[in-house]
C-alpha cells in the first residue's frame, strides 16, 4: 500500500537496467521501421485479430497497423517513466530506509522486464500481421503463436516465481 513516508532514494541504473530500457525501445523501433518499409505493399485490409490457433478472425483497414506501434511505444514509455518513482509502487512489506534500495531495485527491474515483454508482444504481432498480409496466408506462424503464448504466460507467472524465489533466499 502506498505510504507517503516511504524513503525517496536515487537508484543507480545497472548495465542490465540500461540494456533492458534500450532493448525495449529498440525492438519497437525495428517494428516501426519494418512497418514503414512494408506499409505501401500492404493490401487495403489487413488481419487485426487471430484466434488461439493463429487463424484470422477479423480484418481492419491497413492504417490500423499504426495503432500497434503507437500503443507499444506509449506503454513502454509509460513504464519507463513510472520507473522513476519506485516509492509509489505496491510492495508486499513495509519499506524502510534499510530495505528501500533492494525493494526499489527489484521492483524497477521487474517493470523493465515487463516493458521488454510488452515490446516483444507488440513487435511480434506487428511483424506477423505484415507477414500474413504480404504472403496471403491464412494464419500466423506456429513459432510466433507459441512465442506470444509463452510471453503472456511468463508475464503472468514470472513475477510470482521471482517473488517466491526471493522469499526463499531471505529465509536461508
Amino acid at each position: 500500500m502506498f505510504d507517503e513516508n516511504r524513503p525517496k532514494i536515487a537508484l543507480e541504473k545497472t548495465t542490465l537496467d540500461n540494456f533492458l530500457d534500450i532493448f525495449s525501445f529498440g525492438i519497437l523501433a525495428v517494428a516501426l521501421f519494418y512497418t514503414i518499409l512494408s506499409y505501401n505493399a500492404l493490401p487495403k485490409q489487413v488481419p487485426m485479430h487471430f484466434n488461439y490457433s493463429g487463424t484470422i478472425t477479423r480484418y481492419g483497414d491497413k492504417s490500423s497497423i499504426w495503432f500497434l506501434n503507437i500503443i507499444g511505444f506509449a506503454t513502454v514509455y509509460g513504464l519507463y517513466y513510472l520507473n522513476k518513482f519506485p516509492q509509489i509502487f505496491n510492495y508486499p512489506q513495509k519499506i524502510t530506509l534499510a530495505n528501500a534500495k533492494k525493494m526499489y531495485s527489484d521492483a524497477t527491474r521487474m517493470i523493465r522486464l515487463l516493458s521488454l515483454s510488452i515490446a516483444l508482444l507488440f513487435s511480434i504481432i506487428t511483424f506477423e500481421i505484415i507477414q500474413v498480409s504480404l504472403n496471403q496466408t491464412k494464419a500466423i506462424s506456429t513459432v510466433a503463436n507459441y512465442l506470444l503464448m509463452g510471453i503472456v504466460i511468463l508475464m503472468t507467472i514470472g513475477p510470482i516465481i521471482y517473488m517466491v524465489i526471493n522469499l526463499k533466499m531471505k529465509k536461508i
